[in-house]
């Protein structure tokens, strides 16, 4: 995390036992208030600062600009903060600067404590980590204080803590609460969002104010009474993660051996509890999305369409997977709605996201990888006229999104709307049709009502449970030698997940799972056999 080399002498304000700075970020340049432009009023339950002029250059230039700030007080040392700014450029963000603090433990999503900020700072980000624009953090002395945002479009947030080194509050540590504006509203005025600032919190009635917020905001329901989960998605007790084809053409299970495992569980239990997902199944994994069709490889389309029929016949609902915002760029399709449809930051970076090391080159250039959003009319229109397509084609009963957690604040469209509008379109006509995605935040709990897990590597809270269900991540490895078939990393240790009616158990299977850990994979058939819903 980078600071500047200088002191930018920010105004300092005192506000019920906070020390609070004000900047605003154009797309030009960085801003604080001039000082002698600034008027308080306070009365008692309202505090009301007005700045009239800005400033830059760490107050060696002055420039045209406002900033107003209320802050409702109350109770104890809690802040309502709204802010209303000008600039005289077109303003990306704006930070609130909580200044004077000690040394501060960040807590993650489970309120447990992470590492105490060091010398290099400490950066969060919402939607792409974070799953609520919230953060948490411990003093020493035991206190939490908490900071969330309450706003209805999901916009970006970061959290930055670090220790000030410069200025006459050098050595005491500073939380930074920015917000940045949707980048199809960039203007030269910006009406900032709640912000919360609070004291001696407990996280979680902390969160449970947000997750009130976001319920009203999003439509969020619980998942008793969402209407996108089909009845018969609440029966399933068990996933089958059937691993297809790996990116570089390795053969883990054709469709004829997704079909016999399917007929292996489903003898053991009632296939209506039963969900396959197909990783892989279109061919080459990452490399064939974009142009989805049955992998001659694996069956072709006969043994494609013998799979989902004889999987129905069973009772089991088959989910193939396809990728919500990725497609290749060298396949000879993508001339038709890639150009027009890539991901970029606000300023109009094209995005590149993941760059997995396929070919073992160690390089991670994965130029072919284009990153699309599905808020762009092309790439919506072809993904959905593809999936649509094969739904009719093959009747399977539900649909994943990968990597639908990815989010940039895209100039043009806006990459959470895309997914809402996919999805209504997806399942329009088809009210038995479930769509869920790889991972969440809280702008997508209202739109997918099941997600892949997080991964072995970051636990979720089970409070996602009240709007969702979690399955096992692609990630995680089979039971016979822990490989992650199609998925990147190669190998993760088999781990069994928990029974604790958020998720849902879920095996892995890759070439010679069944026959290697038919134990293991009996063992699990009968615990969810016996699980009491």
């Amino acid at each position: 995390m980078h600071h500047p080399s200088f002191d930018p002498h920010d105004p300092l304000f005192e506000v019920s036992g906070w020390r609070l700075s004000f900047q605003i970020v154009t797309l030009e340049n960085l801003y604080g208030l001039d000082p002698e432009q600034v008027t308080v009023t306070d009365d008692g339950a309202m505090w009301h600062l007005r700045c009239e002029q800005l400033s830059w250059a760490g107050q060696q230039q002055r420039a045209p600009g406002s900033l107003e700030a209320r802050v409702l007080r109350g109770p104890d040392r809690r802040l309502h903060l709204s802010l209303t700014v000008s600039a005289p450029h077109k303003i990306r963000a704006v930070k609130v600067l909580v200044r004077g603090l000690p040394p501060l433990t960040p807590l993650d999503m489970l309120d447990e404590p992470l590492s105490a900020v060091g010398e290099d700072g400490f950066l969060e980000r919402y939607p792409n980590r974070l799953r609520l624009p919230m953060l948490c953090a411990q003093q020493p002395d035991g206190l939490v204080i908490g900071a969330r945002c309450e706003d209805a479009h999901a916009r970006a947030k970061r959290f930055a803590i670090y220790q000030e080194h410069m200025g006459e509050l050098a050595g005491s540590y500073t939380l930074e609460c920015i917000h940045e504006e949707d980048a199809r509203w960039f203007d030269r005025r910006m009406d900032v969002p709640l912000w919360i600032l609070d004291a001696g919190i407990q996280p979680a009635s902390f969160r449970t104010e947000q997750l009130a917020f976001a319920e009203s905001a999003f439509g969020l329901l619980p998942w008793e009474h969402r209407p996108d989960v089909p009845a018969w998605a609440r029966d399933i007790r068990l996933c089958l993660t059937l691993h297809g084809m790996h990116w570089s053409g390795y053969v883990f299970n054709t469709y004829q051996d997704m079909l016999r495992i399917i007929r292996f569980v489903a003898e053991r239990l009632d296939g209506r509890h039963i969900l396959a997902y197909l990783p892989g199944w279109e061919g080459r994994y990452y490399w064939q999305y974009g142009d989805y069709r049955p992998e001659p490889r694996l069956g072709g389309e006969k043994g494609f369409a013998a799979l989902c029929q004889q999987a129905r016949a069973l009772g089991v609902h088959v989910m193939p997977m396809f990728g919500g915002n990725c497609a290749n760029a060298w396949a000879p399709n993508f001339h038709t709605f890639g150009p027009s449809s890539y991901m970029k930051s606000a300023t109009r970076n094209i995005f590149h996201g993941n760059q997995p090391d396929w070919d073992t080159s160690r390089a991670h250039d994965t130029g072919w990888q284009a990153w699309l959003n599905p808020g762009a009319p092309a790439w919506q229109n072809e993904l959905c006229r593809q999936i649509t397509r094969l739904i009719d084609s093959y009747g399977f009963d539900a649909v994943f999104l990968d990597t639908v957690e990815v989010w940039t604040n895209d100039p043009d469209f806006n990459v959470r709307e895309g997914y809402q509008a996919l999805v209504e379109r997806l399942r329009a006509d088809r009210p038995n049709l479930l769509v869920t995605g790889e991972d969440w935040w809280d702008g997508l709990l209202g739109i997918f009502p099941m997600f892949q897990r997080s991964g072995p590597w970051r636990q979720g809270p089970l409070w996602v449970g009240r709007y969702a269900r979690l399955f096992g991540h692609i990630c995680e490895g089979d039971p016979s030698r822990g490989s992650t078939g199609v998925f990147e990393s190669g190998y993760a240790p088999y781990q069994s997940l928990p029974l604790d009616g958020v998720h849902i158990p879920t095996l892995v299977f890759v070439d010679g799972t069944l026959e290697r850990a038919q134990p293991t994979i009996e063992a699990v058939i009968r615990q969810v056999a016996q699980e009491k819903r």
